[in-house]
């Protein structure tokens, strides 16, 4: 799955993208992909809690490109990887 990016979401609602990461700014206080990749983070967590998919299937399906960058963002936005916390919510 390919991320849309700035220009097409933009066009969609029509506004400059400009505009569209001011508002964004305003309202969220954060540039849409910054948001989108914090909702796929959500939805990975999701799937790392509640299933056993593999780290490599929860990066496909979460639109990632492949499982090394998953991996690399996931740690950046949680500070862990996704195998720790994985590991931690079965703890739980």
């Amino acid at each position: 799955m390919k991320q849309p990016g700035l220009e097409s979401i933009s066009k969609a609602a029509g506004v400059s993208s400009q505009h569209l990461c001011r508002l964004f700014r305003q309202t969220l206080n954060c540039r849409p992909m910054e948001y989108i990749t914090k909702r796929k983070i959500q939805a990975a967590k999701m799937l790392l809690a509640e299933t056993q998919k593999t780290v490599e299937q929860i990066a496909e399906e979460t639109g990632f490109c492949d499982s090394s960058y998953f991996c690399k963002i996931f740690k950046r936005f949680e500070s862990i990887t996704p195998s720790q916390f994985r590991n931690a919510e079965q703890v739980l």
